[in-house]
């Protein structure tokens, strides 16, 4: 099979503006740039109009602390070697005055560390774009920047830059949601975002598209990574120059042209508790559908644990010389434990949930593949049984568990079932349904809670004893922001959690 990613090369670029703030150290607001830019920012009617590029000098400040709309001209982009501070108590909106042509965006440069954008709107131009300098991006809408330019391709584009992306909301951008170069060291946190429908333009790029990290670990962690355009991956990493250091945890992957792609050079890459279900979008097994593929060098060390990876056209696909680890119980690794449910994947009439393509021995221990039957396991694996040239697979102790469905969950001793929320996503409102078994406790006080991804208790639902029956019940979220929750049954021992996905 083939899995493709863009290789990003940042270019320089000159820019020449009209106005440039005097670099003396001053904390400006929209409206002292309105009186000093000479007509480069205007206002009327309640909007700040950015006429032309602005380029605020070394040592300045912008901060926009109030509910304010800016709408940019075209080709024009805020250049930052200072520093610009976004926290309103709602919104600031930035935006094209012609949502045609469009503008270029925003632009951070070596000594603009410490800038932060909170609670923007950014739309209708190309991206935000950060070189040598760390930001904060955080509780942002980053949307419809389809604008083909050389000045970014992504909506959200790094070089060298370890910043954080967190709380955000992006979607149908042209290219790639978050991006940086292939070759171009950069380790960011990106957390708990709702990254859905970018790449309007269907190129051959996944959603988040990065290649060697910083000399900090790079993380991904919380985000729902949801799909449209079917040429669209969900993540992928191919690094070049340098070993990559990645952790992918605790995401929702779906719906893409495949989950997850590993590829080129050397890497060190942790996979633990993510949802990869239905990346097959494309529907061509010989072009991508992978949940998780390893495309790299022998010297690439994964550890894949604790993932759910389901209705792909290939569960997990191994190539080249690549070898991950999904399960070695001998290893003195605690993280080497398998623990991953790898079921539902395969196409063409067949089942492939794992398949090596390689001539080397696979360690996947302690993983549940829809089967507790041993003998049935391998009708799940492609490896040396099915073709000589290819190494065997060591699924050798296999999990038991009681999953009975995709969609079902259950306590080890049938204490209780909870189900999957429909529908997931939702806004508002969504229905959690539950059962309590004939041989539950009359006397057994069962609760329900909501939890934000971070663990704060959110709401309790109910805190009483039922009778045994099948229930259901509506949650309403209309007082909560947009995010990953959490929610969880619980009687006096025992409990079990699933992840529900607010989206407005």
């Amino acid at each position: 099979m083939k899995i493709f990613i863009l290789t990003l090369l940042f270019s320089a670029n000159i820019c020449f503006s009209n106005y440039s703030s005097p670099g003396t150290g001053v904390s400006w607001n929209l409206d002292s740039l309105v009186n000093n830019s000479s007509g480069n920012v205007t206002f009327s009617g309640g909007i700040y109009f950015v006429n032309d590029t602005i380029t605020f000098s070394a040592g300045d400040t912008l901060k926009i602390l109030n509910n304010s709309e800016l709408r940019f001209g075209t080709s024009v982009f805020m250049d930052f070697f200072g520093v610009m501070i976004i926290d309103p108590t709602d919104s600031v909106k930035i935006t094209a005055q012609d949502t045609v042509t469009k503008f270029l965006g925003l632009k951070f440069e070596d000594q603009s560390d410490g800038s932060r954008l909170r609670k923007l709107i950014f739309e209708y131009g190309n991206s935000i774009r950060m070189l040598d300098c760390d930001l904060l991006i955080d509780s942002c809408i980053i949307r419809y920047n389809t604008l083909n330019s050389s000045f970014a391709s992504g909506a959200v584009s790094l070089f060298r830059s370890n910043s954080v992306i967190s709380n955000c909301r992006i979607f149908r951008n042209r290219r790639s949601a978050i991006t940086s170069g292939a070759n171009i060291p950069s380790s960011p946190l990106i957390l708990n975002n709702i990254i859905y429908e970018n790449n309007t333009e269907n190129a051959n790029v996944p959603q988040i598209n990065f290649g060697a990290t910083g000399t900090g670990q790079m993380v991904i962690r919380g985000n729902v990574i949801t799909g449209l355009f079917n040429n669209s991956g969900g993540i992928a990493f191919l690094p070049i120059g340098s070993i990559a250091d990645l952790v992918i945890e605790n995401n929702i992957i779906r719906q893409n042209r495949y989950g997850i792609a590993i590829l080129g050079g050397p890497a060190n890459v942790y996979i633990n508790n993510n949802i990869i279900d239905s990346n097959n979008i494309q529907g061509s097994p010989s072009l991508g559908g992978s949940g998780i593929n390893f495309s790299g060098s022998s010297n690439l060390i994964s550890t894949v644990t604790r993932n759910k990876i389901r209705g792909n056209l290939w569960g997990i696909t191994i190539q080249n010389t690549a070898k991950p680890n999904m399960g070695d119980l001998t290893s003195p690794d605690t993280a080497d434990i398998g623990l991953n449910e790898i079921y539902g994947n395969g196409n063409s009439g067949k089942i492939f949930d794992l398949f090596n393509n390689t001539p080397d021995s696979i360690k996947a221990e302690n993983n549940y593949w829809g089967t507790d039957n041993l003998d049935s396991v391998e009708a799940h694996i492609f490896h040396k049984p099915d073709s000589s040239a290819l190494g065997y697979v060591d699924f050798i102790p296999i999990r038991i568990t009681t999953h009975i469905s995709q969609n079902q969950v259950k306590l080890s001793d049938l204490n209780f079932e909870l189900y999957d929320a429909y529908p997931n996503p939702f806004n508002p409102e969504t229905t959690i349904k539950f059962r309590i078994p004939e041989n539950g406790s009359a006397s057994e006080v069962y609760s329900m809670k909501i939890y934000n991804i971070g663990g704060r208790l959110m709401s309790v639902l109910f805190n009483k004893r039922f009778q045994a029956g099948n229930y259901s019940l509506r949650f309403n979220a209309a007082d909560l922001p947009s995010g990953i929750y959490i929610y969880t049954l619980s009687s006096g021992v025992k409990n079990i959690s699933k992840k529900i996905v607010l989206l407005k």
